[in-house]
């Protein structure tokens, strides 16, 4: 790898652990809870925690953890719309290539897959409120099953043995890192309620799933620009989830309180929040920014290097997530969840040929048969 190579690598990983990372301090500030009557005016981390506290209790009287995951949600759109702004810029700088270069394609073909990012994003981000950063972030790898299956089932592709095995593994990692999240001792930090968290994780995986089947099948048949197809997805899932959180606050159910009822979400009291704790001001700012940077890192180490390395690199931002979690005490160390890991992992690698076995079907001439034999199959792969 030349310099600039690592350079790539080490911004893509350095963004991606800075927005799972900042997006669960933020749900761990505490922050006036304007639920009540009479909030104090300002909220601070009890004497001796030098950390963000774990979970409301750890609040001082009052005051209340950040919850408001679809606000977050919706920070992570305006970052993948600054995408846009990137993709902008660099056709300033530079004539793009052929290779570049976007065939003209209408805008509101990205209108079903940004509601599923939407969807998916949003209960994820609910989860994470519930459950340990790093778990939140090891239970994502499970997309890989469901994408699979939906593949096969939607898409009429053929999964070969090593593609099965791979998401086996994966599922049986998912499983034991799910445990691991349950497994706490009593003097230690605990989660608001990780069994509901990681279940929420993994049910957003599904939707994510449908998302990639969904861009697989009516975006295949165009070519477009990568930092464009973000750009695109934010735009409409902040509309979406802008009009969301407007119905949010006057659906009269829901934990949150709006003008004195029950609510699913308070935005103003969000933004109200925001502005009053600077503290949680970066951390929002860390969420929106590092997700637009993660995306433009992410795209260019897939063109400087190559699809496998932006996965590895994804697998190590999660161990880099794991560590920081330990090292500020939002966790204790867990040798089932690190067995979890490893299988889940191991279970990536072989889905994706890093790991090659090729008397379950790795070898170049068993992939060419599946391929010859999907082209021929269904209406489905002239557009693949």
């Amino acid at each position: 790898m030349t310099p600039a190579q690592w350079m790539l690598a080490l911004w893509m990983l350095i963004t991606g652990s800075i927005n799972t990372i900042s997006t669960k301090y933020a749900d761990l500030e505490c922050v006036p809870n304007y639920r009540l009557t009479d909030p104090p005016d300002t909220c601070a981390v009890p004497a001796g925690n030098g950390t963000a506290p774990v979970n409301a209790q750890a609040c001082v009287q009052g005051c209340a953890t950040f919850d408001h995951p679809f606000v977050q949600a919706a920070g992570m759109f305006l970052g993948e719309l600054m995408c846009m702004t990137a993709y902008r810029i660099s056709r300033l700088i530079k004539t793009p290539t052929e290779e570049e270069e976007s065939d003209p394609f209408p805008p509101w073909i990205f209108a079903i897959p940004a509601f599923c990012d939407m969807a998916g994003t949003s209960i994820m981000y609910l989860g994470l409120t519930m459950t340990y950063a790093s778990v939140f972030q090891m239970l994502r790898g499970s997309v890989v099953v469901f994408t699979g299956v939906l593949s096969v089932l939607f898409l009429g592709k053929r999964l070969l043995p090593f593609h099965w095995l791979g998401m086996l593994l994966v599922t049986l990692g998912a499983c034991l890192v799910g445990i691991s999240a349950l497994e706490v001792n009593d003097d230690g930090p605990k989660p608001s309620n990780p069994i509901l968290g990681n279940i929420l994780i993994v049910s957003a995986q599904v939707v994510v799933a449908i998302q990639m089947v969904v861009e697989e099948k009516f975006l295949g048949r165009y070519k477009i620009n990568a930092l464009q197809a973000v750009g695109w997805e934010g735009f409409f899932g902040l509309i979406y989830l802008s009009c969301a959180l407007v119905g949010m606050y006057f659906i009269p159910i829901g934990l949150d309180v709006c003008n004195g009822r029950p609510c699913v979400e308070n935005a103003i009291h969000a933004f109200r929040e925001i502005a009053g704790s600077p503290t949680l001001a970066v951390a929002v700012a860390g969420n929106v920014i590092s997700i637009a940077f993660f995306n433009f890192f992410g795209i260019s180490v897939t063109k400087a290097m190559s699809a496998t390395h932006r996965m590895v690199l994804d697998s190590v931002r999660t161990m880099v997530i794991w560590a920081f979690s330990l090292l500020v005490a939002w966790q204790e160390f867990n040798y089932f969840q690190v067995l979890g890991f490893t299988v889940l992992l191991a279970g990536t690698f072989v889905y994706n040929e890093i790991i090659q076995i090729r008397c379950l079907g790795g070898s170049s001439e068993d992939k060419l048969e599946a391929n010859l034999l999907e082209e021929g199959d269904t209406d489905f792969d002239a557009e693949d």
